[in-house]
Protein backbone atom coordinates (compact mmCIF):
# COMPACT_ATOMS: atom_id res chain seq x y z
CA UNK A 1 0.00 0.00 0.00
CA UNK A 2 1.46 3.19 -0.96
CA UNK A 3 0.67 6.06 0.76
CA UNK A 4 1.18 9.63 -0.10
CA UNK A 5 2.05 11.95 2.11
CA UNK A 6 1.92 15.43 1.78
CA UNK A 7 4.96 17.43 2.59
CA UNK A 8 4.67 19.34 5.78
CA UNK A 9 6.86 22.50 4.48
CA UNK A 10 5.02 22.97 1.51
CA UNK A 11 1.98 23.44 3.79
CA UNK A 12 3.92 25.75 6.07
CA UNK A 13 5.03 27.72 2.73
CA UNK A 14 1.04 28.00 2.03
CA UNK A 15 -0.36 30.13 4.95
CA UNK A 16 2.13 33.36 4.42
CA UNK A 17 0.83 33.29 1.25
CA UNK A 18 -2.53 33.08 2.38
CA UNK A 19 -3.59 30.30 0.52
CA UNK A 20 -5.52 29.00 3.81
CA UNK A 21 -7.71 27.48 1.69
CA UNK A 22 -5.04 24.82 -0.25
CA UNK A 23 -3.40 24.39 3.39
CA UNK A 24 -6.29 23.05 4.97
CA UNK A 25 -6.58 20.78 2.04
CA UNK A 26 -3.52 19.62 2.68
CA UNK A 27 -3.38 19.35 5.94
CA UNK A 28 -6.83 17.04 5.72
CA UNK A 29 -4.73 15.32 3.37
CA UNK A 30 -1.92 14.89 5.78
CA UNK A 31 -4.55 13.33 8.89
CA UNK A 32 -6.18 10.93 6.16
CA UNK A 33 -2.04 9.46 5.73
CA UNK A 34 -1.58 9.51 9.47
CA UNK A 35 -4.49 7.56 9.78
CA UNK A 36 -3.92 5.12 6.77
CA UNK A 37 -0.46 4.90 8.10
CA UNK A 38 -1.18 3.99 11.79
CA UNK A 39 -4.15 1.37 10.62
CA UNK A 40 -1.41 -0.42 8.24
CA UNK A 41 1.20 -0.19 11.55
CA UNK A 42 -1.53 -2.19 13.18
CA UNK A 43 -2.29 -4.59 10.23
CA UNK A 44 1.20 -5.49 10.19
CA UNK A 45 2.14 -5.83 13.93
CA UNK A 46 -0.64 -8.34 14.19
CA UNK A 47 0.76 -10.02 11.06
CA UNK A 48 4.18 -9.91 12.88
CA UNK A 49 2.44 -11.64 16.19
CA UNK A 50 0.12 -14.22 14.21
CA UNK A 51 3.55 -15.33 12.53
CA UNK A 52 5.72 -15.00 15.92
CA UNK A 53 2.94 -17.76 17.00
CA UNK A 54 2.85 -19.85 14.76
CA UNK A 55 6.93 -20.11 14.32
CA UNK A 56 6.85 -20.80 17.79
CA UNK A 57 8.73 -17.55 19.30
CA UNK A 58 7.71 -16.50 22.66
CA UNK A 59 6.15 -13.80 23.42
CA UNK A 60 8.46 -12.48 25.89
CA UNK A 61 11.84 -13.88 24.00
CA UNK A 62 14.01 -10.35 23.63
CA UNK A 63 17.29 -10.92 21.42
CA UNK A 64 19.84 -8.42 22.67
CA UNK A 65 23.72 -7.88 21.91
CA UNK A 66 23.60 -11.16 20.24
CA UNK A 67 21.32 -13.49 22.41
CA UNK A 68 18.33 -13.92 23.77
CA UNK A 69 16.85 -13.85 26.97
CA UNK A 70 13.23 -14.90 28.53
CA UNK A 71 11.76 -11.52 30.19
CA UNK A 72 9.58 -12.10 33.51
CA UNK A 73 5.86 -10.96 33.27
CA UNK A 74 5.72 -7.82 33.42
CA UNK A 75 9.38 -7.22 31.76
CA UNK A 76 12.02 -6.39 34.09
CA UNK A 77 15.78 -6.33 32.55
CA UNK A 78 16.63 -7.55 36.02
CA UNK A 79 14.58 -10.83 35.88
CA UNK A 80 15.87 -12.21 32.79
CA UNK A 81 16.20 -16.06 32.01
CA UNK A 82 19.19 -16.95 30.05
CA UNK A 83 21.08 -16.21 28.18
CA UNK A 84 19.97 -18.66 24.95
CA UNK A 85 21.89 -19.64 21.88
CA UNK A 86 20.96 -17.67 19.15
CA UNK A 87 22.15 -20.21 16.59
CA UNK A 88 20.06 -23.11 17.77
CA UNK A 89 17.33 -20.88 18.39
CA UNK A 90 17.02 -19.70 14.62
CA UNK A 91 17.94 -22.82 13.46
CA UNK A 92 15.51 -25.47 15.44
CA UNK A 93 13.66 -22.95 17.59
CA UNK A 94 14.64 -24.49 20.55
CA UNK A 95 16.08 -22.28 23.48
CA UNK A 96 19.14 -23.67 25.13
CA UNK A 97 21.06 -22.11 27.69
CA UNK A 98 24.59 -20.44 27.03
CA UNK A 99 27.15 -21.45 29.49
CA UNK A 100 30.07 -19.28 30.74
CA UNK A 101 33.41 -19.76 28.44
CA UNK A 102 35.53 -21.57 30.61
CA UNK A 103 38.85 -20.68 29.36
CA UNK A 104 38.20 -16.79 29.43
CA UNK A 105 35.80 -16.45 31.94
CA UNK A 106 34.23 -14.11 29.31
CA UNK A 107 31.71 -15.09 26.71
CA UNK A 108 29.59 -17.18 26.27
CA UNK A 109 29.61 -20.92 25.10
CA UNK A 110 26.98 -23.11 23.26
CA UNK A 111 27.29 -27.39 24.01
CA UNK A 112 24.84 -28.08 21.64
CA UNK A 113 26.55 -26.65 18.32
CA UNK A 114 29.65 -25.57 19.78
CA UNK A 115 29.46 -21.44 18.98
CA UNK A 116 31.06 -18.87 20.95
CA UNK A 117 29.46 -16.09 21.64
Amino acid sequence: MNVVVPNYQEIIELLPEGLTLQAKEKLIELKEAAVTLQEENLALKQKLKQLESAAGVPPNLLFDKGLYWLMASPPDSNNRQGPFCQACFDRDKKLVHLHRNQVTQSGWFCVVCRNYF
